[in-house]
């Protein structure tokens, strides 16, 4: 994967800003403003904006690729880098005047997505008030706009089907609640509403967002959330991946002494394994990212991403528990970059959605065509 010069070097100085302040970020469970700053600088919340507003509209395959430069010093600051760049995706099927709502003063707002429906809506005239919280939403400190999913699922539902809806920051509070094993700078806290008037030019159905029904774009086929969506999670991991390669890299270069000695060539078997792995996982999310920039996808090629992506996170998981076994009782100790790597891989190949296996069913069982 390569970058055009200019987005090379802004990458560049996002991943040099971020990877200074990793281990901070990490132990205060929050990237700084100043790194966020950068991010935005940078262009990642304007990635994938519709030219229409003023966005750069750019592909996957190089947003993968400076998302993963970024994962290498931080995951967490490419966790949100990559977020920002894929909300743009859901904020394009809002109608007209939500749009222009969120973009209309620049391309550079950022939207903090939650797609899990929580919370309770009511349906009121021009719209509809929601109360509740949301868990888990990634950079919701930063954002100045949040999408929401909703209403939970159940009797209280009162029947309705799932909407998006658009928040401005001015509207929610949130509670400081995210203490994770990894990706503890995402400050993945819980966003909380109480009562908030939401106009219907700010609700879209959850089931358009999911099959890429976007709003003002004739012409552009629609990418269905599952074809794309993996990009979000696995691509960060593709930097952490290669972080913890780069320094396994440096513990393999040194001649084990002690005890460690007799574990050498077996250290050094996992390096090579490690490596190809991450190699092949990173082909793959090559592959998927060139599927979906290809345009027109169909529902196999949309199965097949989804199991590529999958099985990519699985590999690098996999990979770095090689990594981390070569650097032995020191490589776990507080501060060691090779712990807090394999702690954020591990943290986002354990999220339910990215498992293998329904994945790997959903992707045999659509040879066989519709039921």
């Amino acid at each position: 994967m390569s970058l055009s010069p200019e987005i090379e070097a802004a990458t560049s100085q996002v991943a040099k800003l971020a990877g200074a302040q990793a281990a901070q970020a990490d132990a205060e469970r929050r990237v700084s403003p100043d790194v966020i700053r950068a991010v935005v600088d940078a262009g990642f919340a304007r990635w994938l904006v519709p030219s229409r507003w003023g966005g750069d509209e750019r592909g996957y395959t190089e947003l993968t690729a400076a998302v993963a430069k970024v994962g290498e010093e931080c995951s967490s600051t490419a966790w949100l880098a990559c977020l920002a760049a894929h909300a743009a995706r859901y904020v394009a099927c809002l109608p007209e005047q939500g749009q222009a709502d969120i973009w209309g003063d620049g391309p550079d707002t950022l939207v903090a997505a939650v797609i899990k429906p929580q919370g309770t809506a009511v349906e009121t005239e021009g719209g509809f008030r929601l109360t509740g919280s949301w868990s888990y939403v990634s950079g919701v400190e930063h954002a100045d706009w949040a999408l929401l999913t909703g209403p939970a699922p159940g009797p209280k539902s009162g029947g309705q089907p799932m909407r998006l809806f658009a928040v401005p920051r001015a509207d929610y509070s949130f509670e400081d609640t995210w203490s994770s094993l990894g990706m503890r700078g995402t400050g993945s806290h819980t966003l909380v509403l109480d009562d908030v008037f939401v106009p219907e030019h700010r609700v879209c159905l959850r089931e358009d967002a999911m099959r890429g029904a976007t709003v003002g774009l004739p012409g552009r086929a629609p990418l269905p959330n599952p074809a794309v969506s993996g990009l979000t999670f696995v691509t960060p991991v593709l930097g952490a991946a290669r972080g913890a390669l780069a320094v396994a890299t440096q513990l393999v270069a040194v001649a084990p002494t002690g005890p460690r000695a007799g574990a050498g060539q077996a250290y050094q078997v996992d390096f090579a394994r490690a490596a190809g792995e991450i190699d092949a996982a990173q082909l793959l999310i090559e592959r998927a990212a060139a599927v979906v920039d290809g345009g027109a996808l169909t529902p196999a090629l949309a199965r097949r991403n989804r199991r590529d992506l999958a099985l990519a996170l699985q590999m690098l998981a996999d990979a770095t528990d090689r990594l981390l076994r070569i650097g032995g009782t020191r490589a776990q100790e507080d501060g060691h970059p090779l712990q807090r790597h394999w702690r954020d891989v591990r943290s986002v190949a354990s999220h339910a959605v990215m498992q293998f296996e329904p994945a790997g069913a959903d992707y045999t069982q659509g040879l066989a065509g519709p039921a």
